[in-house]
């Protein structure tokens, strides 16, 4: 039994850092915390077992984004089916803001819930590489062994992927212009 003790407190020693990282990952990547829990629940069993053979050839944070996003693709393959926006709206993708101003909180607010809009709606294997690369902040080369496709393949999602979040988010009117700002009554315009 102490050998059994050891693995579990060497996996908890090498993975308890990254627990809330693979759950956000999955949340980007399904669109919704139900999903993301369930994925991000499996991807630490899986890693739990196969923790014995990981070698440490690549970082822990990078064999565990390549199994929570494997186990997101394939929920996705199983589900295949269109996160609504409603239950987005629902799930609550209007986060709490900590500015003083209520406008300013309701105009971040606005802003995160159209990005989190926009990036469900690419398509999933853009939505991977924006999660890792831009989100969770994996190298090009890092995001390549988690999907496990070439470093091009990276570079040309991620590049087809932040364009597409470029064209829907244009959309957004000014809440994505830096310079049209507009004024409430709380703020002087001088």
């Amino acid at each position: 039994m102490p050998a059994l003790n050891t693995n579990a407190q060497a996996f908890e020693a090498a993975v308890a850092p990254y627990e809330r990282q693979v759950y956000f990952t999955c949340l980007r990547i399904m669109g919704n915390p139900q999903d993301a829990e369930d994925c991000a629940q499996e991807a630490m069993l899986k890693a739990y077992h196969a923790f014995a053979g990981f070698r440490g050839d690549s970082k822990a944070s990078t064999w565990l984004y390549t199994i929570a996003t494997r186990c997101c693709m394939d929920a996705l393959r199983r589900r295949r089916e269109v996160v609504s926006l409603d239950s987005l709206r629902e799930d609550g993708w209007e986060a709490q803001s900590e500015e003083p101003s209520p406008y300013l909180a309701l105009e971040e607010g606005e802003r995160k819930r159209l990005l989190g809009e926009a990036i469900t709606h690419l398509p999933e294997e853009h939505r991977v590489v924006l999660t890792l690369c831009d989100l969770q902040g994996l190298s090009y080369e890092e995001a390549a062994g988690v999907i496990g496709c070439p470093l091009g393949t990276v570079r040309s999602r991620l590049n087809r992927a932040r364009a597409g979040l470029r064209q829907a988010l244009s959309a957004g009117g000014e809440l994505f212009q830096d310079n049209l700002r507009p004024i409430d009554e709380r703020r002087e315009s001088k």
